[in-house]
């Protein structure tokens, strides 16, 4: 029997991951909010690219602690970016 050998998580992986859940969220909101000529609503949006960034670190069989990561890693930015630096 052959043993499946786990790709490491590498910062490279881990950034794809994250990248592909922004692109899918914004693709798909996008459109929407640019024939209403809305503003987008950020806030709404960074929960979204979390969920699914966790679903796809879910799919990618990444470990929980990655997984809490990608789900808190875009409504963390959108929370401590009207801070000053």
């Amino acid at each position: 029997m052959a043993q499946n050998p786990v790709m490491p998580p590498t910062p490279y992986r881990q950034l794809a991951l994250q990248g592909a859940a922004i692109i899918l969220v914004l693709s798909l909101a996008w459109p929407y909010f640019g024939w209403k000529a809305e503003a987008m609503p950020w806030r709404e949006t960074c929960f979204a690219i979390g969920g699914v960034a966790f679903a796809f670190a879910t799919l990618s069989r990444q470990p929980w602690p990655w997984r809490i990561v990608h789900a808190a890693a875009m409504p963390l930015a959108w929370f401590f970016y009207p801070l000053p630096g």
